[in-house]
């Protein structure tokens, strides 16, 4: 009775913990004198091609440093430069756990933080080196792992801290603690980790407390995939330090289930057993093994805003960066349907064309594309984006909340069941108010690219940084004017 008291006691104290720091963590959009942030915009008058280079595939890095931080080899990982926050928070939550990392230019020298206790990457570094420790090497953190906006790195983290003994708190951003993880944590708590969330409103932050018990591992877990993959994917990575098999029984209708594969196929490569079938999947215990160097893909998803600016730029577009086919994890479905959206992809040289026939696009698996997609159905043939239900549980409504964010510029926009539909060939108007973004960085730069078009206020300044570090400056190269500004939040 006295341990348990003292754990129970210890627990509630790391709540209290990380909620007096979670009050520092919060990246605003207003200023404590009732202000907003926004960046002013005025459209270029220039129609010269623009080069649009897509940020590192965060999908592929965050999977990439949870696995690799298990294996008992150094690994390079190339092609992470400006990899954007999501993948700044993995990186550092497991540099807490005792993962070191080594961070190079592109000409190959080693590069040094002015503060060695900074976690992050160097920002000049394209390449780093990933000194893993082995699947049961990960040392108890002596802070909060702030998962800042992601919830990837929130559940992949969480799988990987249910092996260790002793009280692990988890954290976020503001939007991220607006987002529920409960299949995550009911797995855990099926498993015999205690999981202790804060009492209100708000979903973080989390106590983890483990280990894992063999006994309750044995019986089986449930686990709900009918809302995000991430779940299936953190089981999946976490395996490797299993005591013992376990059968995942896979519950509802998966969700994003080009990226559980991507995780299955990863971990497969790295040596895993692990069988994935549609309604279970079994984990064995391995040692992660890999290739001295992993290059990271360019982020497939990210093409969609370089299909808008085609649009709302009035340019030619010059993309590189953009993956192979297999690395595309759903969003290949940019370059396939590229002309019934308006847009001529010839190569890597974009180009806006007129398109009339109405479309019907299923995003199931790659629902991140949804705002600016629709934007861009609005300039081209419209039609209707299906399959996405589970955009509801992203930083925003994405649903919602793209219809929204259209209705600000003129455009029109209706809820589907599991999607949007959109009206073709519509001009947008300037908003004649600052455009909220509702914390989620891919309505932002969604936002970004119409106000180009139109001119007009945007809310936020930073959100593009989650994971595309260099959009605001490209678009400034470009001719966009980008002024920072408050204005009055009454």
């Amino acid at each position: 009775m006295r341990i348990r008291l003292f754990i129970l006691a210890r627990v509630d104290a790391c709540l209290e913990v990380a909620l007096n720091m979670a009050r520092g963590w919060v990246k605003p959009e207003s200023t404590s004198g009732g202000e907003v942030k926004i960046l002013r915009i005025t459209s270029r008058t220039s129609q010269s091609p623009i080069k649009w280079r897509l940020p590192p595939s965060k999908s592929h890095l965050i999977r990439a440093l949870a696995l690799f931080s298990q294996s008992h080899q150094q690994v390079t990982l190339d092609n992470v430069g400006y990899s954007g926050e999501d993948v700044w928070a993995m990186r550092s939550s497991l540099a807490q756990m005792g993962v070191k990392f080594q961070d190079y230019d592109s000409q190959g020298n080693e590069l040094q933080h002015n503060d060695p206790m900074r976690l992050q990457p160097h920002p000049d570094s394209v390449r780093w080196v990933l000194n893993g420790v082995g699947p049961d090497g990960f040392k108890q953190p002596s802070n909060v792992l702030h998962a800042m906006n992601s919830g990837t790195a929130l559940r992949f983290l969480a799988g990987l801290v249910a092996r260790m003994e002793g009280p692990v708190t988890l954290d976020g951003d503001q939007s991220l603690r607006q987002r529920e993880s409960d299949a995550m944590w009911d797995s855990l708590r099926q498993a015999g980790v205690d999981v202790s969330i804060a009492a209100g409103k708000q979903h973080l932050p989390v106590v983890v407390q483990g280990p894992w018990k063999k006994e309750q591992l044995t019986q089986g877990i449930d686990l709900d995939i009918s809302r995000s993959s991430q779940p299936l994917s953190s089981w999946l990575l976490a395996s490797a330090a299993l005591p013992c098999e376990v059968q995942l029984n896979l519950i509802g209708k998966g969700v994003s289930n080009r990226h559980s594969k991507l995780t299955a196929k990863m971990v497969e490569a790295s040596g895993s057993k692990n069988q994935l079938q549609p309604a279970q999947c079994s984990l064995f215990p391995w040692i992660p093994k890999s290739e001295e160097i992993y290059t990271v893909p360019g982020d497939a998803s990210m093409a969609s805003f370089a299909m808008l600016a085609t649009h709302c730029l009035d340019a030619e577009i010059h993309l590189r960066g953009w993956p192979q086919e297999s690395q595309a994890i759903g969003h290949e479905i940019l370059s396939k349907s590229a002309i019934e959206c308006g847009v001529k992809w010839d190569k890597d040289v974009l180009k806006s064309i007129e398109s009339s026939q109405p479309v019907v696009l299923n995003v199931i698996d790659s629902n991140d594309i949804l705002p600016p997609l629709a934007a861009l159905l609005c300039f081209g043939p419209g039609g209707r984006i299906i399959g996405a239900p589970h955009a509801a549980h992203k930083e925003s409504n994405r649903l919602s909340r793209t219809v929204e964010l259209l209705q600000f510029f003129g455009l029109q926009a209706s809820l589907l069941d599991d999607g949007i539909e959109v009206k073709g060939n519509q001009t947008p108007t300037a908003p004649t108010q600052p455009v909220s973004t509702f914390g989620d960085h891919r309505l932002f730069m969604t936002a970004l690219l119409l106000a180009a078009k139109t001119g007009g206020e945007v809310v936020g300044q930073t959100l593009h940084q989650v994971a595309d570090e260099t959009f605001l400056e490209r678009l400034q190269q470009a001719g966009i004017g980008i002024e920072t500004a408050t204005v009055s939040n009454s």
